[in-house]
């Protein structure tokens, strides 16, 4: 006879969709400037970005500009422990770069050139 099944049977997993882990960076450096010339170096058509600070996680939306057709609007919020890597991908994806990992490549040694 078979038996009813149970809890204990249960063959599922459970994962917490709110937990974030980010990488903390120590470097001292104005992650908003960097963001701003980040901005300059993509060149993003058709898209608005409004830049702030946030103090737990990197935040992300983007949405369609309802004033204006073809366009979009983004809003990113940078902590004060956000890596400028972390910074320039996001920047990179939201500007819908074609190789996401050279554009980051490319707006860090951009910006290593410009600081020295």
């Amino acid at each position: 006879m078979k038996q009813p099944a149970s809890l204990r049977d249960a063959r599922f997993e459970q994962a917490d969709p709110r937990r974030r882990i980010e990488y903390h960076d120590t470097e001292n450096f104005d992650r908003l400037a960097f963001a701003m010339r980040a901005l300059d170096v993509l060149k993003p058509k058709r898209l608005r970005v409004a830049l702030y600070r946030t103090s737990s996680s990197m935040q992300v939306e983007v949405v369609n500009d309802v004033s204006r057709k073809g366009y979009r609007v983004a809003s990113v919020g940078i902590p004060d422990h956000a890596s400028a890597a972390h910074i320039a991908y996001a920047l990179a994806e939201i500007a819908g770069a074609a190789s996401v990992p050279y554009a980051v490549q490319m707006m860090l040694a951009v910006d290593r050139r410009q600081g020295a």
